[in-house]
């Protein structure tokens, strides 16, 4: 995994070096610039990379790589893990290799089969690749959106990179807040790609490529999921059969690296059944020593959301090296830069602070952890799917009793902190599920209804929304668009996951893995999220996910990812396997409403909202007396305003970036 960065315009090497240099957290191994002054009349196309040496840790694998005949130019983050089997067929077809990474294997694939080749990568990858003949240049990211990659285009031509900060390096880049993105993040506490809360600056979506050809830029989708056709499986067991058998081979995969391979274990049957699988599969190699895993708890404001004592007692029955970490209140204050630093965008989710931690004790015992991410989505595990089962009754309800009545009710129901989340939930679904699926599933996703967050913005920022829309829109992320995709009689649950895959997964999840493992130079893989895994979850049948008897309760016979639970109770102890759905969340709530209580204040001062002019001050000042007072749970409404500020005089008002101008790079001019 590494850091890449690439530009085509005016020859400014000092420019390039320091934007490629900015990425040196992602890789510290190594920095390469490799500068094209040849191919391209009056511009020139240049590759930057920051290497993380992870497979064949000799030069032999340094990037920019080239192909034997210079022709092809190659700067790529990630990994691909069917790399062995992709090269076997190459040396068959008479290719011949000079080193043993994966990226010399996507070199070879192109040369052949050009960019159908991406479709025979099974991994995570951010790739950026120039045929000097053809004078084109494709950039493609995978198709789960592990890796991320962001783009700008420029009066010359194109900029692109792994993070944003190699991009806002160039003093022609303008640092202007995109009104509609931020409003986008308070929302979903993520801003939703292919926007970024930069004017200027676009995120390539999970699955597709850009072509760069010609002075025009084509993007285009190479990769999509399916719920349908539905697998051949002959009941659970069978289907649990064929889960396990490729759940070990994407696994072993995952374990390829010529440097130590941990893993985060947390208390639930995602991350212990990798954890068990890892520990089989390394006896069965002879693999020396016990494998490492590490979690993270909380103190007593957390109580509720700590799983250390069931991962240390799954850890000790599986004979694995275990590390527990601790945290309070202070890693929000001591991290929320952390945060800002790597996303380069507002993000608030808080478990980036909480990875950040565990990351950052894990790399100094190894170079790449797996981790149960994506064990959900595109199992149906997360609670909100339970709710599709009784989707169907409601809206047979009449209009008025869904829209009026009991929205109305739902007003007056009183709502916990974090660990009381039912409330919430209840609040949520009688006052989002009125509509259609997709604007109900919208409102799912949202941490405010439309008009609710209409209500908020100050008129400014509704004008410049409207004027982008030709009137507010209906969403303002991507959930109505790709619920578009779907036949209209697909079952609420196998949308619900559709939608999910293809937004909440790698806008959130698998983002802030990247982000906060990259600050440490830490691998993080995610066998859950492999294609062929996702392809498999999907495209179960959904009886064989979950069962409307998930109403009567959550764990046991009833909880959901019927066959992922099924796999799982043949590797973990029985009651981890039929335990419930605990998110990996920290206690936000509690530490608002206590310990973070100045900060949130001081962040949201009403000259500060007004200086930035998104939100306005009053409705800001009622969430916060609500909130410290216990009659409403507004904990996301305010650490999203507390990230937003800390983004703002960060990102907007300076330009806030280590000065990494001394790494050492090699550089290449041709």
């Amino acid at each position: 995994m590494c850091g890449i960065y690439g530009r085509i315009g005016k020859r400014d090497d000092a420019l390039d070096q320091r934007a490629t240099q900015s990425l040196h957290h992602r890789g510290p191994d190594a920095a390469g610039l490799w500068i094209d002054t040849q191919s391209l009349d009056d511009r020139v196309l240049t590759l930057g990379h920051a290497r993380l040496a992870i497979v064949d840790l000799t030069d032999a694998g340094r990037q920019p790589m080239l192909s034997a005949d210079n022709n092809l130019a190659l700067a790529f983050n990630g990994e691909i893990y069917n790399f062995l089997t992709l090269r076997r067929q190459l040396e068959q077809a008479g290719r011949q290799f000079k080193s043993h990474s994966d990226t010399e294997v996507i070199l070879h694939l192109y040369a052949l089969h050009g960019d159908a080749m991406l479709e025979m990568l099974e991994g995570m990858f951010a790739i950026a690749l120039w045929d000097r003949q053809k004078k084109r240049l494709l950039l493609a990211r995978d198709p789960t959106g592990i890796k991320p990659l962001f783009w700008r285009k420029t009066l010359k031509g194109l900029t692109f990179a792994s993070e944003m900060k190699a991009l806002l390096l160039d003093p022609q880049c303008p640092r202007e807040p995109d009104v509609e993105a931020l409003a986008g993040y308070l929302n979903y506490l993520y801003v939703p790609p292919p926007g970024t809360p930069f004017v200027g600056i676009s995120h390539l979506l999970p699955g597709h490529k850009m072509v760069v050809q010609n002075g025009a830029q084509t993007v285009t989708r190479f990769a999509q999921y399916a719920v349908k056709p539905k697998l051949a499986v002959r009941g659970l067991d069978d289907a649990a059969n064929q889960l396990e058998a490729l759940l070990q081979k994407v696994l072993a995969e995952h374990m390829i690296a010529d440097v130590p391979v941990g893993a985060f274990l947390s208390g639930g049957i995602d991350s212990g059944l990798l954890v068990a699988m890892m520990q089989r599969l390394r006896q069965q190699s002879g693999a020396v020593g016990p494998l490492q895993t590490f979690t993270v708890g909380f103190g007593q404001e957390g109580a509720g959301l700590d799983e250390t004592a069931r991962a240390a007692e799954i850890a000790r029955k599986l004979g694995v090296a275990h590390e527990i970490l601790r945290v309070d209140a202070t890693i929000a204050a001591d991290g929320l830069a952390h945060v800002v630093q790597q996303f380069d965008a507002p993000f608030a989710n808080p478990t980036a602070l909480m990875i950040d931690v565990l990351c950052q004790q894990a790399r100094k015992t190894v170079t790449v952890a797996v981790t149960g991410d994506g064990g959900d989505e595109a199992f149906g595990g997360y609670p909100r799917y339970r709710a599709t089962w009784p989707l169907w009754a409601w809206q047979r309800l009449p209009e008025r009793v869904r829209s009026q009545w009991l929205p109305q009710l739902a007003a007056h129901l009183p709502e916990g902190r974090d660990d009381q989340p039912f409330a919430r939930r209840l609040r949520r679904f009688l006052t989002a599920s009125g509509g259609n699926f997709a604007a109900t599933y919208r409102d799912w996703l949202s941490q405010h209804t439309l008009p609710d967050l209409w209500a908020q913005l100050t008129p400014a920022a509704l004008d410049h929304i409207a004027a982008q829309y030709n009137g507010l829109p209906d969403d303002l992320g991507r959930t109505l668009a790709v619920l578009s995709e779907l036949p209209t009689n697909t079952a609420p649950l196998d949308a619900a996951c559709y939608a999910d895959v293809h937004g909440f997964l790698p806008d959130n999840v698998l983002a802030l893995s990247d982000r906060m493992s990259m600050r440490h130079a830490l691998e993080l893989r995610v066998p859950f999220a492999d294609r062929r895994v996702v392809d498999f979850g999907l495209r179960l049948p959904v009886l064989l996910k979950s069962t409307p008897a998930a109403l009567i309760g959550s764990s046991g016979k009833h909880a959901a990812k019927r066959v992922l639970r099924a796999v799982a109770s043949r590797y973990v102890p029985e009651d981890v396997a039929g335990l419930p759905k605990q998110g990996f969340v920290a206690p936000m709530g509690a530490w608002l409403a206590g310990p973070l209580r100045p900060l949130a204040e001081d962040a949201l001062s009403p000259e500060r909202l007004r200086a930035r002019g998104l939100v306005r001050p009053g409705a800001v000042a009622q969430m916060q007396a609500e909130h410290a007072q216990g009659h409403r749970d507004h904990t996301w409404h305010l650490w999203s305003l507390v990230v937003l500020e800390s983004w703002f005089q960060a990102r907007i008002d300076t330009l806030d970036l280590p000065d990494r101008r001394g790494v050492p790079m090699t550089i290449e001019v041709v």
